[in-house]
């Protein structure tokens, strides 16, 4: 933590009751199997636990607790609130407040794992940068990341994510980010939004959300971006990037190389520097635009910039490349999976050289369009010439009925993972790119693992 709290100060400000006194804290802990006797433990809850059917194992090992219901017969002091989850934010949120430097909140559909690693990359040349852990980005994950915070750090990068209506805005509401960025609306946890147009309102909180004198970096090659300009905060300076010369931010001179990685003169305001991207795909250039402009918001020079751009290697089951021992080359993308990430994912296969297989696991929570994306998707591979589709699950099964239209003897549609490897590894060898693609609840993770056998990413 940033600075120290106390049980006092917090019951002042939310409300509650405090029962045998206060405590002064700079530590908090959650999990009842790491307990820390010099931190406060917040008694958390979720679909699956309940940390309060736990706290007599924390009775007298920590400082104090917080807890809906009072720990009857304990000395210890104790915040007892209405929910537990919500003080846990609000814990968060007074550790921002004591946070001085600019706070960069980043959402979107997809790549918002990447834009805040370049971001990190950025800033991470000349300053200590607070940074999201993983995907620690929900309700839980982002008081995580602000409790995180220590005196030495000098920047606030926070990924926000959200399965339903108004999570970005309460996330938000805690964090209070000062330059923000919707990185792209696709389908992606439709059930949980309704449509994709529930998708960008709710998206959209990262920017209604925003104080005056706040930034708002606008991808402007996102259909969306007319709303998000039409509804923005009187007081809040746009900014604009992609990919057209009319934006603030944009690329030019474009060009891949062999491995699918990008090189492009990053623009900003007249100042060009050229980038060389390290992770594979043109629509990380996007990304790296995303990145840019939030980086600029914060005053960032445009050399430096593209400078930290150029470092990043990658991000863990996100377009990492491997060499497996056939020869083969495996493109890991398996952390996730949306239409649009499964596109852009083709996009790069295609233009592999050799042969090109793309291993799909099925696309979750995409609502009553599942089946026509997933269609879709395997249309997509057919028209991009890939020589062979691999999927595993229900879903993706349309995928790859879609992908065999008219030419059944090369249907690949697995329901168990160790019969798609044991069909796949054959068709691998020295002239083939393998690219592993799925939805967190498929696991293709494992697909990667059993290809690669624990070989360092290229």
């Amino acid at each position: 933590m940033i600075g120290a709290l106390s049980l006092q100060e917090l019951q002042q400000r939310f409300g509650g009751e405090l029962v045998n006194g206060s405590v002064t804290f700079d530590a908090v802990c959650t999990d009842t199997r790491k307990l820390d006797a010099g931190a406060l433990f917040v008694a958390l809850k979720g679909e699956n636990f309940d940390a309060h059917e736990f706290l007599g194992d924390v009775d007298g090992k920590v400082l104090g607790v917080v807890t809906e219901r009072a720990l009857s017969g304990s000395r210890m002091p104790q915040w007892v609130v209405a929910d537990t989850n919500v003080a846990f934010g609000h814990i968060g949120r007074l550790c921002r407040e004591q946070f001085n430097g600019p706070v960069i909140g980043i959402t979107g559909s997809c790549g918002k794992t990447t834009v805040k690693e370049m971001l990190a990359a950025i800033f991470g040349q000349r300053h200590q940068v607070c940074v999201t852990q993983g995907n620690l980005n929900n309700h839980f994950g982002v008081p995580t990341t602000l409790l995180s915070l220590q005196p030495e750090h000098e920047v606030l990068v926070v990924e926000m994510g959200a399965s339903g209506p108004n999570e970005i805005g309460y996330l938000c509401s805690i964090a209070k980010p000062e330059i923000t960025a919707v990185n792209n609306v696709m389908p992606a946890h439709v059930e949980g939004f309704g449509s994709v147009d529930g998708i960008a309102t709710a998206k959209g909180q990262i920017y209604t959300s925003l104080a005056p004198g706040g930034v708002a970096v606008i991808n402007a090659d996102d259909n969306y971006a007319d709303y998000w300009r039409g509804g923005m905060p009187e007081g809040v300076r746009n900014l604009e990037v992609g990919f057209g010369h009319q934006c603030a931010v944009h690329p030019d001179n474009i060009e891949l190389d062999g491995q699918g990685r990008a090189a492009f003169d990053l623009v900003i305001e007249g100042v060009s520097h050229r980038v060389q991207l390290q992770v594979l795909g043109e629509h990380n250039v996007h990304n790296a635009l995303v990145a840019a402009g939030c980086a600029y918001a914060a005053d960032i020079p445009v050399k430096e910039i593209a400078e930290g751009l150029s470092v990043l290697s990658g991000v863990g089951g996100r377009m990492q490349s491997f060499t497996a021992s056939s020869g083969a080359t495996v493109i890991d993308d398996s952390y996730n999976a949306n239409p649009g990430s499964v596109s852009a994912a083709i996009e790069l296969l295609a233009q592999r050289a050799g042969k090109k297989i793309l291993v799909l696991g099925d696309m979750a929570e995409l609502g009553p369009e599942a089946d026509k994306a997933h269609r879709e998707m395997g249309a997509l591979a057919r028209e991009r010439g890939l020589d062979q589709l691999f999927t595993l699950g229900t879903l993706s099964a349309a995928a790859g009925t879609a992908f065999a239209a008219g030419r059944p003897h090369i249907l690949r549609n697995f329901s168990e993972r160790e019969s798609l490897i044991k069909a796949l590894a054959p068709e691998l060898d020295g002239n083939t790119t393998v690219l592993v693609k799925g939805s967190r609840s498929a696991r293709m993770e494992l697909v990667v693992q059993a290809l690669t056998n624990g070989r360092a990413p290229l």
